[in-house]
């Protein structure tokens, strides 16, 4: 029994490595607008460069290792969009369904109400508050508010992360 990786397999998994290289090379150009569309494209090149390659590998091709290694890369591709989504989007997108799931205008009160399942503008930072806390990322004293070393590490973390793939 041979249990390496077949040519295939070996593909998806070196352009599984090569997603987020590549997201991060697309964030440099600036004809590709949107977190999106760059990310599609990102998906779209892994897949185009799977088939060329499955193509141009010599040899017989095996059917169990061409579809493991388009599970191999679906796999990573939606790993992938889950860390690049809740880079791009985080909870912006939550708040937008619960916008939707209203089903008519509302105001900014009403929409913090709507997301919070009752709660205000107040109780909805409270709320993330709560969770910065609780992460142990910020500290009160005195009623104020500070970062704490891991709240400054994960700060400038997601920061160098966001500048690097052109979120922000």
């Amino acid at each position: 029994m041979n249990f390496l990786p077949g040519p295939a397999q070996t593909t998806a998994i070196c352009l599984s490595v090569a997603l987020p290289l590549l997201l991060l090379c697309y964030a440099r150009i600036a004809a590709i607008g949107g977190a999106g569309r760059r990310f599609r494209l990102g998906c779209l090149s892994v897949i185009a460069l799977f088939v060329i390659t499955c193509i141009a590998i010599p040899g017989p091709r095996n059917l169990d290792d061409l579809v493991s290694g388009l599970f191999l890369l679906a796999t990573a591709m939606m790993l992938c969009y889950v860390l690049f989504s809740l880079l791009a989007w985080g909870f912006t997108l939550t708040l937008l369904t619960a916008l939707v799931q209203a089903g008519r205008p509302l105001t900014s009160e009403q929409w913090a109400a709507a997301y919070m399942q009752g709660g205000d503008l107040g109780t909805f930072a409270h709320n993330r508050l709560k969770l910065l806390i609780g992460s142990g990322m910020v500290t009160t004293a005195d009623d104020k508010l500070a970062p704490t070393a891991r709240g400054l590490a994960v700060a400038h973390l997601v920061k160098l992360v966001r500048f690097s793939t052109g979120l922000g």
